[in-house]
């Protein structure tokens, strides 16, 4: 029994020695904010541009409108609360040039953004 429980004790101390480059790389998203009052996007739609690949956070906290949608990407999300961000992360891996539009009735929208995608 003993030369299992030193050979166990070997391979465990050559787990615990391993390199760090083994842990997982943490990608830290690109955040791009978008404000609506109530008489739309102050100083009009913004531009953003990201690159292909790139995680992407797309904050939006707005006044008026029923659902913010990106478009390209086909997400949509509802507005529940006036107060608070609606919330869209996605891995831009469309490159093209991208509404980002507030629903403000079923067949009316507002354009408050454009993302590029290089």
């Amino acid at each position: 029994m003993r030369p299992i429980a030193a050979f166990l004790l070997t391979a465990g101390a050559l787990v615990l020695t391993a390199p760090a480059s083994a842990a997982t790389e943490i990608v830290r998203p690109t955040t791009l904010t978008i404000l609506v009052g109530t008489h739309g996007v102050a100083g009009g739609p913004k531009k953003f541009t990201v690159r292909k690949n790139a995680h992407v956070v797309l904050l939006v906290k707005s006044a008026i409108g029923k659902a913010v949608h990106l478009h390209g990407y086909d997400i949509e999300k509802p507005i529940k609360v006036r107060s608070a961000f609606v919330r869209i992360a996605f891995i831009a891996k469309v490159t093209g040039v991208f509404e980002i539009e507030l629903h403000l009735t079923e067949s009316g929208g507002l354009r408050i953004g454009l993302l590029t995608v290089k």
